[in-house]
């Protein structure tokens, strides 16, 4: 046996069970992304009015930003309060302000 096969077979069981791990979060669909846009905007607390059409915007810009699909799950699951990659936290205000600003 080639002493390689070892590596290639457990980078074969790492990628199956990446769905098993909370770091292979997949892609939000643009929906799920403008949904928790929207919640977040009609939240009682919230200082900011937008509309489908430009949540959506906002969605899209985000869904082709440069963050991480990690990140971007967690802003699909709770916009208000993500949980994001720590590496990415610094990226993510001004992502959202610039995503806004151009979908105003």
């Amino acid at each position: 046996m080639s002493r390689f096969r070892p590596l290639v077979l457990a980078a074969a069981v790492a990628a199956a069970s990446c769905g098993l791990l909370a770091g292979c979060a997949s892609r939000p669909s643009e929906e799920d992304l403008t949904n928790s846009i929207l919640t977040a905007t009609n939240a009682v607390n919230s200082t900011v009015t937008l509309s489908s059409d430009q949540a959506a915007c906002i969605a899209r810009a985000l869904l082709a930003s440069n963050l991480s699909d990690t990140t971007l799950s967690g802003l699909a699951e709770d916009f208000d309060k993500p949980e994001v990659l720590e590496t990415e936290a610094d990226q993510v205000e001004p992502a959202v302000a610039a995503a806004a600003q151009q979908c105003r």
